[in-house]
């Protein structure tokens, strides 16, 4: 049979396959011949190399110069503030006195320097203002708080819903000089417009930096007090809704306030103390599962703890439930309702029921050593 040209016996190809595939095996399980020179020759370029020096003064020289007087940062310091909404403080420099509130879609006089600065450009600073004031009111009046509580409630007081609340509490939205802003405010009526409340926020962060800016002495000290009496009702109302509770975030209570508001987290110790004994019993246990938070607190728990009693005439008796972020967290709320709500009386029948079984326990104790005595 004749064979068609180029074409090589069986055999032949065969062997060719055969070296191809040992051949390509060998590189796939030897290293490339040149690897360890390569790295010996960057390891020894590496050595042999200088640290590169930097020159810091240099650096810092070559900044362009300040503009602007930066503001003194002083040490915190304690202030009063008025009962209602605190007042608007004052922006001292006049140049400044519009531009928390114009935006560079408006017109403007652009042949002055001082006019191109707009609330986009001091919201920059404000921001970081903000954040510097919330982490000082936080640092120093809630020590105990831990780092990760401390970023929620700092969260909780710079957010843009919280800032354009507060805008809309000085009348900031008939302020502002932003192109389109009637059809926003418009929608914003009608159905709610996220575009307005994020001007509004800036707005308010703009503001915050005109107040320092225009008082390189006095600025951040106002600025500080102003925010801090706008703060602290919010600080109230997450421990009142307990969206945020968290028990090393207590503030002061008024005189004659709700004892059952503030947290005590020797509160379980202190109602076995006082009724837990001679068979009877305080069992904590869940009343409903536990449920994992979302939105803002995503990656929370939420767990719900009863108190029930056994004993001085009562069987599994109910005095009271809490929740918390833990077990024992509810468990002391639970404590809390139970020796400060409306099953307080049964507490403190049980508390006079124990002392008096202790003391008879005591007499009784003490009628059996005189019998020993006298037997002696």
């Amino acid at each position: 049979m004749n064979k068609r040209p180029n074409q090589e016996p069986q055999d032949s190809a065969f062997k060719r396959h055969k070296d191809s595939h040992q051949t390509d095996q060998h590189r796939r399980q030897a290293p490339p011949q040149h690897t360890h020179r390569q790295d010996r020759r960057e390891q020894h370029s590496a050595q042999e190399r200088p640290r590169k020096e930097v020159d810091y003064d240099p650096a810092i020289n070559q900044l362009p110069p300040s503009d602007t007087a930066k503001a003194d940062v002083p040490v915190y310091t304690p202030f009063t503030v008025a009962k209602n909404l605190p007042p608007l403080p004052e922006i001292l420099d006049p140049n400044l006195v519009e531009s928390p509130f114009r935006h560079k879609s408006h017109g403007y006089d652009r042949s002055s320097t001082v006019a191109d600065i707009t609330y986009e450009r001091l919201e920059f600073l404000g921001d970081a203002y903000l954040e510097l004031l919330a982490s000082r009111l936080i640092f120093h009046h809630f020590p105990n708080l831990q780092a990760g509580s401390q970023s929620q409630i700092r969260e909780l007081l710079v957010k843009n819903e919280t800032l354009s609340e507060y805008a809309r509490l000085y009348d900031f939205q008939n302020r502002v000089k932003v192109a389109d802003l009637e059809t926003m405010q418009l929608e914003a009526k009608n159905r709610g417009n996220k575009g307005l409340n994020k001007i509004l926020g800036d707005v308010f962060e703009a503001y915050i930096a005109a107040v320092v800016l225009s008082d390189p002495e006095h600025g951040f000290v106002r600025a500080e007090a102003w925010l801090t009496a706008l703060w602290t009702p919010k600080l109230l109302e997450t421990q009142e809704t307990r969206k945020y509770r968290n028990p090393k975030l207590v503030l002061q209570q008024p005189e004659g306030a709700d004892p059952r508001t503030e947290y005590s987290p020797t509160a379980k110790a202190d109602l076995q103390q006082r009724i837990q004994g001679y068979d009877a019993k305080l069992v904590y246990a869940p009343w409903k599962a536990s449920v994992e938070l979302k939105g803002d607190q995503l990656g929370q728990n939420r767990h719900f703890i009863a108190l029930h009693l056994t004993g001085y005439g009562y069987e599994n008796k109910l005095l009271g439930k809490g929740e918390g972020k833990n077990k024992v967290e509810a468990g002391n709320w639970a404590a809390i309702e139970a020796m400060h709500g409306e099953n307080k009386p049964i507490v403190e029948d049980c508390e006079q029921k124990l002392a008096v079984l202790k003391e008879a326990k005591k007499k009784e104790k003490l009628e059996k050593e005189g019998q020993a005595g006298g037997k002696k």
